[in-house]
Parts: C-alpha cells; structure tokens; sequence
C-alpha cells in the first residue's frame, strides 16, 4: 500500500461514518457524566452515564422507523432490568436466581433476530454493571439508566432526521471500495508470477465481504418505506445505485474463465499485461468513484477519458492483429466485460438512471419485500436441544450459575462483575467465534493494562488522567465495528483511569481486571463443550444448500430472458450467493473446532472453489444478451444437475471438457458454458464424495 492509499485510508477514518459517530456519542455520553458531577449528583452522573454508555451499543445503521423501534424497545429493556435487578442486590441467593434467569431469557432474544439479539445482550450486560454499582436507590437509579437512555437516542434520531441517507450512503461507499479490491484480484488473474489458488481464495473472501455489503444495502434501504417512496426522488436515486451496485458486481464476476487456460493461450505478447493494467485503471476509477458517492451530486469526469485507461485499451486493440482466433476471442470477452462495467462506473457518477420504460417495467414486476432479509422466528420451534439458540441460552445460564459460585468462593471484591462482563461478551453459541473473542479480549485487555498503567505511572493529575480516558473511550467507540481488539485495547486503560481516579487502588483495579478476565474467558472456552453447535457437523447440509441453490440458478439462467420471471431470478441469484457465504463462513468456522484434524479441508476448499465458479460462469449466462433458451443442451443440463445433486451418475455422464474459449461461434456460448459447469459438476461430485457418508 502506496504513502497515498495510507493517507487516503486515515483520511477516510477520520472523516468517515465510524469516528463521526463515535465522536458524537463520545460527547453524548460524557456530557450529562460533566454535568451531575459538577451539581454535586454523582448518582445521577453515573446512572445517566451507564444509561447512555450501554444502550449507545445497541444503536447500529438503521433507517429511521427501524431505529425508533430500536430506541423504544431498548430503553424499556433497560429501565425494566435495571429495576429488577437493582432491587435484589440485598439478597444475596435471590440475585444470583434472578440474573441466571436474565442470562437465559435476554439470551433467547435472539429468536426475534439480530436486532432484539442485540438488545438482550447489552440487558444483559446492563445486569452485570448493575451488580457492581450496586445502587442504594433502585428506583432512583433505574430512573436515571432511563434518562441517559432517552438523552441518547434524541441525539442519534434528530442526526438521523436531518441525514436521513448517511448510513446508507456509507453502507454504498464500503460496498464500491469492496468491489474495487475485488477487481485489484481478478487483474492478478493475469498476471502469471501470482499462484492462482491463492488468488482464488482470496477471490471468495472478497465475494463473502461484497455480497455482506449487498445484505446491509438491502436492509438499509428497502426496509425504508420513505425512501421507497416513488414520490421520493433521493430514495430513488439510492434504489437506482443499489440496482446499479448489483449489475456491477454481476459484471465483475461474471466472466469466469479457466485462467490457466487464458494465461497458456495467452502467454506469448503482452494481452496478460495489458488486460491487468486495464481491471487494474478500473479499480481504481471505483475507488474514486466511492470517494465521491456519499455525495447525492453527479460529479464530473468518466473512465472513457482516463488517459492511461484509453491508452492502454489502444494497444490491447494493436495487439488483437496479432493474435489467432482463439486467442482474439479470448480479449475481445475481457473488453466487452470491461465495457460493461466501464458503463455501470458512469452511469453511478453520473447519477443516471434506467430509461423510464424499463424502470416502470421493474418497478411494477420487482416485489422488494422478498430481497429483505427478514427474522422469521417461532419460540415454539426453539424451545428445545435442537435449537441453537436454545442450547446457548443454557449453556451461559449455567456458565452465570457456575461464575456465582466461583465469586463466593473468592474474596469479596465489587469488581467480581468483570467475569459476568466477561462472559457476556466473549459466549457466543460457535465454539470458533467465542475461541476468537477470546484471544481478542485477552489481547485488547492485556495491552490495555499495560497503557493504562504507563499513564498512571507517568501522570499523577486525576483531572488529565480522567481527560485521557476520554480520549480513550472515543477510541473504544471508533473501533468498535471495525475491530474488537483494538476496542478493548482503548476501553481497559479509560476503564482503568476513570475508576482510579475516582476511587484510587489503581494496583487493585488492575489486578481484578485480569482475573475477573481470565476466569470469565477460560469458564467461556470449557462450556462450548456443553451443549455444543458445530459447524464441523453442518457441512453435508451447507455443501447440499450451495449446490441446491447453484442448480435453481442455472434453471433460472437457462430461461429466455423475455420469459424470466423477475423476482424468482433476482431471488435465485441472491440465494446462490448468499449459500455461498454460508458454506464459506461454516468452512472457515470448522477450521477452528476441535474437530478439524479429521476434516478434509483441501477437499472443502475444492468444492468451495467449483462452487464459486459454476455460480460466476451462470452469472455469464445470466447476463448474456445473445442467450436464448434453443441453445440450451439438456443434456449437459441434466448431467450438471445430477452431478451437483449428487445424484446416481448416468450412462455416458463423463462429459468432455471443452476448453472456455474453444468454441468461436458466438451462438454456442451457451452449451460452451454449460460444458464448462458439466466438467467442473464433475469435479464437484468427486471432492464431495466424501462429505457425503
């Protein structure tokens, strides 16, 4: 990464949705802390405080109805949990009943999705800090979590009125820069000194983190009834760039080529080098175009102009004379798609939209509703073992009953929370999620120990030291969705400072931190064992999905494009996608299981790639303009059908591989694609075999 990339990255940081809001909330916090403490209300000071630190966590991008839910349903939570458990702390046993139940319910909250998950999670964690300021005025105090709750979400809603579009015009700009690093990959397709295995990995994880980008663009704005508004002309703007993201992406992964193939056949000359400098050029004319598009005006300037863009397009043109027919094929493909996506780069910087008919043709055919990603939940259903949301809502009650007994074990101490803390946060029902945010809470911990007590050993002034937690707390909040290590790396020395200025024995401060920290990550580790969820043993089932939905894609491609019914292959596509990212996460979650030394993980990664693959060359069929269903050989279908499905093999199945570009009339694209997906369903069948005994 370039001095100006380096520069650019900071430079977006800092002027980006992540330190803007932690910069707001920051002060939104700490103000009314300022305020009651200079009334002489410490109390109040520390209840508004709490109030406004904790339920600040549930606060996430939203558009407004959705974030008005949030804010009611969070700050009820809050004041009723406060109560309750605020008003037991006298009695000792009846404490530990009610917030083991707590621990169980707010952990089930998670049948009603991630939002209300969210929510019972920082309940819970509102519980374990009101255990350990143990307030001598209940109501008082639950009063006063009510207030900091309310005091927060007025400040995030009236930003949220006045900038209605602002998280989803990040949430676009994250997706553009997604896609740009994306292309910088496929430009290594070309270039014949990178292994190509390991640019197909990373070709995937970059195909899971855009198609996360799409999900929250979806959420984000087709959940939004003022922006899908047809009387809205920004809402539309925003559906159109959607729209215009998806084509995008579509087109950069489109053609998928047998990229050994492409570097032999092309491996005289300079087409490999030229193609590369040309995805690379429109790499970064998507950069460019992201620092652009939080901004609702077009904005001058197009890639047609780029003069190192047109240039090198010009040589590549020179060289097509020199080259065989085979070999022209291949680079007059690359162009086409380079135009494509040349098109869709100005259309979005132009603020361009689809011609009217077309739009009024989607707008009457496309049913937004069914691209939500919504929360279908039933508590009947997960009221039992079976349920993984069930198993890990036992499994930290128990893990809460188990942390009561070990406090009283142990000297009294009020900082004995930080191991409810502890387990609140680092639990989580995947044994591979909660062995991360173990290392990561450690780490962040232990490196924040050591901050903190370089600070007290340097600084005596309580005042500077309290300005610096601060400055710390800020930091918490700027990392804290980008990365968890370095958020606790922050909140341990502001945690450590505000206390031991406030109520000296920072020796004391810091040694509980540890052990209430250690105690609560190694009692997390040991009961991922009981009542386990592991993604080792959900593998048929995510290879069986993926291959399912690649097969209901094809079907969907294969169709005339007159006679697509628009929903089912919108539908078919994101579910091709989305089944994807599924097997790809439960793959890369089983690597961390206790299980993973008898799990083929080569094959795995086979059966992921062919996957990957077979999707992007039914995207080419997808969007070909010259496809049209009479090409279509059933046969090959039928093969690639039975193969994916893991179905018995049929006479004659063994179908030729025929090279991607072998076939120069264009009107056999579609059997030469079909082809291509027949011989990787083979592929398929063999590294899948054994997953399936």
């Amino acid at each position: 990464m370039g001095k100006n990339s380096i520069g650019s990255t900071i430079a977006y940081f800092f002027l980006g949705e992540y330190f803007s809001d932690a910069l707001r909330t920051t002060i939104t916090v700490v103000l009314p802390i300022v305020l009651f403490f200079y009334l002489g209300n410490p109390e109040a000071a520390k209840g508004i405080g709490v109030g406004a630190l904790l339920i600040s966590l549930t606060d996430l991008p939203d558009n407004r109805l959705n974030k008005l839910k949030t804010a009611l349903w969070s700050i009820i939570v809050f004041f009723a949990t406060t109560l309750v458990v605020s008003s037991v702390l006298d009695h000792v046993y009846l404490t530990a009943v009610v917030v083991i139940i707590a621990a169980f319910s707010f952990s089930m909250f998670a049948v009603y999705g991630q939002k209300l998950a969210l929510i019972g999670t920082m309940a819970l964690i509102v519980c374990t800090f009101t255990m350990g300021l143990h307030p001598a005025r209940p109501l008082y105090f639950s009063t006063c979590i009510l207030i900091g709750g309310v005091w927060y979400y007025v400040i995030s809603l009236i930003q949220t009125l006045l900038r209605p579009y602002r998280s989803l015009h990040h949430a676009i700009f994250e997706c553009l820069m997604s896609s740009a690093e994306f292309l910088h990959i496929k430009a290594k397709n070309y270039d014949v000194s990178v292994p190509l295995d390991l640019q197909q990995k990373a070709a995937i994880k970059l195909h899971i983190k855009v198609n996360q980008k799409h999900e929250l663009i979806r959420n984000l704005l087709l959940t939004d009834k003022y922006a899908m508004n047809p009387d809205n002309p920004k809402g539309q703007l925003l559906l159109e760039r959607a729209r215009l993201l998806i084509d995008l992406y579509e087109q950069l992964n489109a053609v998928h080529y047998d990229y050994g193939l492409v570097r032999k056949t092309l491996n005289e000359g300079t087409s490999l080098q030229l193609i590369a400098t040309l995805i690379e050029i429109l790499a970064r004319e998507l950069e460019q175009l992201g620092r652009h598009v939080r901004s609702a005006k077009a904005y001058k300037g197009e890639v047609a102009t780029n003069m190192a863009y047109h240039q090198n397009r010009v040589l590549l043109q020179q060289e097509l004379e020199r080259l065989n027919e085979t070999q022209r094929l291949i680079v007059l493909k690359v162009m086409a798609n380079m135009n494509d996506i040349v098109c869709i780069i100005e259309m979005i910087r132009g603020n361009e939209r689809v011609p009217e008919k077309e739009q009024q043709e989607l707008s009457g055919t496309i049913a937004y509703p069914l691209f939500i990603t919504g929360d279908r939940f039933s508590v009947k259903e997960h009221l039992s073992l079976k349920s993984p949301i069930f198993r890990f809502s036992l499994r930290l009650a128990i893990c809460f009953l188990f942390g009561f007994l070990l406090t009283w074990q142990l000297e009294p101490s009020k900082y004995s929370y930080w191991l409810f803390l502890t387990l609140v946060i680092v639990a989580r029902p995947k044994f591979s999620i909660t062995w991360k945010r173990n290392l990561q809470r450690l780490k962040g911990s232990m490196g924040g120990v050591v901050i903190g007590l370089v600070m007290v050993y340097l600084i005596k002034s309580p005042a500077v030291l309290l300005s610096i937690s601060v400055i710390f707390l800020l930091g918490f909040y700027a990392f804290n969705r980008l990365n968890y290590t370095i958020s606790v790396l922050f909140i341990t020395p502001a945690v450590i400072l505000t206390l031991g200025s406030y109520q000296g024995h920072f020796d004391h401060i810091v040694h509980d931190r540890i052990m209430f920290t250690l105690l609560g990550c190694v009692i997390a580790i040991f009961a991922t064992y009981l009542f386990p969820v592991w993604d080792s043993r959900q593998l048929k089932t995510k290879i069986a999905d993926a291959a399912k939905a690649s097969i209901h894609y094809l079907e969907v491609a294969i169709q005339n494009r007159s006679e697509r019914d628009e929903n089912q292959s919108r539908m078919a596509r994101k579910n091709a996608n989305l089944s994807l990212s599924a097997l790809s996460e439960a793959i890369e979650s089983a690597r961390q299981e206790p299980l993973q030394k008898s799990i083929d993980f080569k094959g795995l990664y086979d059966v992921q790639a062919i996957i990957y693959q077979v999707n992007a060359i039914i995207t080419s069929i997808y969007l070909s303009l010259n496809h049209n269903a009479e090409q279509t050989d059933l046969f090959l279908v039928k093969q690639i059908v039975n193969n994916l499905g893991n179905e018995a093999i049929l006479k004659n199945d063994a179908a030729p591989r025929i090279d991607a570009m072998g076939v120069n009339d264009e009107d056999h694209s579609t059997r030469q694609k079909l082809a291509h997906i027949a011989a990787l369903s083979l592929d398929f069948k063999r590294f899948s075999a054994g997953f399936w005994g």
